[in-house]
């Protein structure tokens, strides 16, 4: 989640390259933190459905998937009648946390691959 929040300031910073930067922050920060709170929900479903039988378990981990989806669409619904975000920087933000899990794996296998040689 720190990486997500660092990624979502390293794209605040390409607002000043915007015609409108303030918009472009206040979607970066809305998808951002959207992204961030639709993670932690999902390491909470998966801690819960751990302690539950596995039909169960089966039932609420698709509950909780289609309950997410439904607020992303909403993120996403705001987003496009709302003039004040950005729509685009709303999907950056959006995406934070998959860049930040994907740059964590990146250096972690240069420095595996360096720690090798």
């Amino acid at each position: 989640m720190i990486g997500a929040g660092f990624i979502c300031l390293v794209l605040m910073l390409f607002a000043f390259m915007t015609a409108e930067p303030v918009k472009y922050i206040l979607g970066v920060f809305f998808g951002g933190l959207y992204s961030i709170l639709n993670f932690r929900l999902l390491q909470l479903t998966c801690n819960k459905a751990i302690k539950m039988p596995p039909g169960k378990a089966s039932n609420y981990i698709q509950a909780r998937y289609f309950l997410r989806y439904l607020i992303t669409g909403v993120v996403i619904y705001v987003a496009i009648i709302n003039p004040f975000v950005n729509v685009i920087a709303v999907f950056l933000g959006l995406i934070a946390v998959r860049l930040s899990i994907y740059l964590n794996e990146f250096l972690s296998k240069k420095s595996v691959s360096g720690n090798e040689a």
